[in-house]
């Protein structure tokens, strides 16, 4: 029989985020703010700045309903209207100061984690583009906002070598996301009809 993979909640997840975050940020020293990250052309600045412009569109068009379009037509044309977006905010962010960046990121990101926790998990919300062109489920959708901060954190915390959040309630999360991604990355696959492909990953955050 098929296991379908459970749902992955996260939305508690997002406050010790942002906490982790701001103390991170806290801790920096003009130099490491300047630091290269795994994000090329990006500093440790810039990564944080691309956070809160994550969250600052995320508030304005899931809570407020107000949101820009990125047209596109095919996936290509979506990735670069997203990089254009990228550099575009960058290039007007870069002015803020790291103080006042660490300010607005506390205050939009609280106002992100109380909206999420206030969302039903179950119901139907928007697309997650590497699972389908489907809206999924809102759980997942939160679940891809989760893996987007954690990693960007990760990029932070790799440049100026801090340890990451590699314990269970943070790395498990989000590796049983990224699993739900398999589907449509292998779905050009040739395969024996009626087979089931099984993901086992070793460690205490991992699983089947």
């Amino acid at each position: 029989m098929l296991q379908i993979p459970d749902p992955v909640i996260t939305a508690h997840l997002f406050p010790k985020l942002l906490e982790n975050l701001l103390e991170l940020l806290w801790e920096l020293s003009d130099e490491d703010w300047n630091k290269p990250t795994a994000c090329q052309g990006w500093s440790v600045k810039d990564v944080a700045l691309h956070l809160l412009g994550g969250e600052i569109g995320n508030l304005s068009s899931r809570r407020d309903d107000h949101s820009i379009s990125l047209a596109s037509k095919s996936w290509d044309e979506l990735v670069t209207s997203i990089n254009d977006w990228n550099h575009a905010w960058l290039a007007a962010a870069r002015r803020i100061s790291n103080p006042l960046l660490i300010d607005l990121l506390e205050l939009t990101g609280s106002q992100m984690s109380q909206y999420f926790e206030y969302l039903d998990p179950g119901s139907i919300g928007r697309p997650v583009s590497w699972v389908g062109p489907d809206p999924a489920a809102v759980w997942l959708d939160l679940a891809r906002e989760c893996t987007e901060r954690w990693h960007h954190q990760q990029y932070i915390g790799d440049s100026i070598d801090k340890p990451g959040l590699k314990e269970c309630q943070y790395f498990a999360p989000v590796l049983a996301n990224f699993a739900h991604a398999l589907p449509r990355a292998q779905r050009h696959e040739v395969r024996v009809a009626n087979t089931v492909a099984t993901l086992m990953i070793v460690g205490e955050s991992g699983g089947q």
